[in-house]
């Protein structure tokens, strides 16, 4: 069995590596920008990208339940909040 990847069912060690820095550091952080671009390499918008993408995963609400959660409660407020209204409104 190679070690190289993450097997059918697993997050990489990167996502959950992620996953920890996301824990860590939730919410908006004077200095979250940099520290993701040092610890990750990925600019602040690409991070979230990867965020999201991780979070929509079995394995992911499987490997931290609650901090996924919040990370969708998260993404479907601040989506709300960007999408037009398409109901009768402005």
């Amino acid at each position: 069995m190679s070690t190289s990847g993450p097997s059918a069912g697993e997050l990489s060690e990167e996502d959950r590596a992620i996953l920890e820095f996301e824990r860590e550091n939730w919410g908006t952080q004077a200095n979250k920008e940099s520290a993701v671009r040092e610890r990750f390499s990925l600019s602040l918008a690409r991070y979230y990208q990867r965020v999201y993408t991780i979070c929509r995963s079995v394995e992911a609400l499987a490997y931290d339940a609650v901090l996924v959660r919040n990370i969708r409660d998260a993404a479907v407020a601040r989506e709300s909040l960007t999408r037009p209204d398409t109901e009768g409104g402005r």
